[in-house]
């Protein structure tokens, strides 16, 4: 790291976030609150936020911060002349309002919107910042030339730097990977998720946090905890799918209903609180076949908890190398997820073991001190003048 007296410049800065939206919280807006308030908190920085427009669980976060989200008017959809006319109000809007030394967005799109109109700003540094494994991203002359001209290219995962290197031919060491950082969370009263799906203490709550898109295999797990319900061990199991109920949720309650899983399996929906669930489950689940660091599985190790899943570079990025041998199974592959899952029903000795190593991890690869060094000593790095 930078001795901290040089970073002073990019400290006494003005940092703006750029978001989507302020009404869904995503992992791409939890990453950008908890380093928001890192450098606010701890550094001093100044901070704000600017989003397109939404009013919601985003912007009430924002706001628990001391800072009011800002909204610009991104009207996108009509036509190349208001395109332009809008990035125009855009560059006069942060150049005359905002006046942001280092602009930060989050999701590709942004990521373009920002690329177009940061140097008529007059800010010193934004980034490309790939939070997902390329989705909505389609290798076009003009995501060549913003990719190609913003001052950093950042990942949150290895399958993100890998997509960028394919599409847009960028040597793999331009690309910084950053860790999401990660808050360890306090422990929360276990009892009400438990009383509430009517789980016994002698039953074992296993835990699954995604949407319920097409991104995700959900399909796999619930074959596999069909398996394990057949088992001596796993008859007393229940499988907790947690996450808004998108386009996959009606084949997958059929499906759930066809396996026989009808009171053994919980649609949750979007939970607001994520730690009182971790803290009422005795080990997580992510199943998918290709994503980026899946940000639910950290804060379920961040819980002290065991992990297992699709054997997918995301996970294995989560959970170390060392451990992806023992709790990852190949994508698809429901008996190899039954066989790991009836493993950890197994032994709470073993569950206990791999939660702890598990926490030990986020503390040293996934903290939010350690992201925000990182960031601050990379605008150091990268600004221009």
């Amino acid at each position: 790291m930078n001795d901290r007296s040089t970073l002073r410049g990019v400290e006494s800065g003005r940092f703006l976030f750029v978001l989507g939206q302020y009404a869904k919280l995503g992992g791409a807006e939890r990453q950008a609150i908890i380093l928001a308030d890192q450098l606010k908190r701890r550094v001093g920085c100044h901070v704000e936020f600017l989003a397109w427009g939404g009013e919601g669980r985003v912007a009430s976060e924002i706001r628990e911060l001391g800072v009011e989200p800002r909204i610009f008017p991104l009207n996108w959809n009509r036509g190349r002349i208001s395109q332009l006319i809008t990035l125009r109000l855009l560059q006069r809007y942060l150049r005359n309002e905002l006046r942001p030394d280092y602009i930060l967005p989050y999701i590709g799109f942004n990521c373009k919107i920002i690329g177009m109109v940061w140097r008529q700003s007059r800010a010193r540094f934004t980034w490309w910042n790939q939070r997902d494994e390329g989705r909505d991203i389609y290798g076009s002359k003009l995501e060549h030339k913003i990719i190609h001209s913003v001052p950093s290219v950042v990942s949150n995962s290895y399958e993100g730097r890998d997509f960028l290197v394919s599409k847009f031919g960028i040597t793999e060491n331009r690309i910084h990977v950053l860790n999401n950082g990660i808050v360890l969370p306090q422990r929360f009263d276990s009892s009400h998720w438990r009383e509430t799906l009517g789980i016994h203490s002698d039953q074992l709550l296993i835990t699954m946090l995604a949407n319920l898109t097409q991104f995700k295999d959900h399909t796999t797990l619930l074959k596999a905890f069909a398996q394990l319900r057949k088992t001596d061990i796993g008859k007393g199991c229940h499988l907790a799918l947690a996450g808004r109920l998108a386009e996959s949720t009606d084949l997958l309650k059929v499906l759930a209903f066809d396996l026989g899983l009808c009171g053994s399996v919980h649609f949750l929906g979007p939970v607001a609180k994520p730690a009182s669930l971790w803290s009422a489950t005795d080990f997580a689940v992510h199943s998918s076949e290709t994503e980026g660091c899946p940000n639910a599985a950290l804060e379920a190790m961040a819980h002290g908890l065991a992990v297992c899943g699709t054997n997918i570079s995301g996970m294995r990025q989560a959970v170390g190398d060392t451990e992806a041998v023992d709790v990852l199974a190949s994508p698809r592959d429901g008996e190899g997820l039954f066989r790991i899952m009836h493993r950890l029903a197994s032994s709470s000795s073993e569950r206990l073991q791999r939660g702890e190593r598990n926490r030990r991890r986020i503390v040293q690869h996934f903290s939010p001190e350690g992201l925000t060094e990182r960031v601050l000593q990379l605008i150091d790095e990268h600004q221009v003048f």
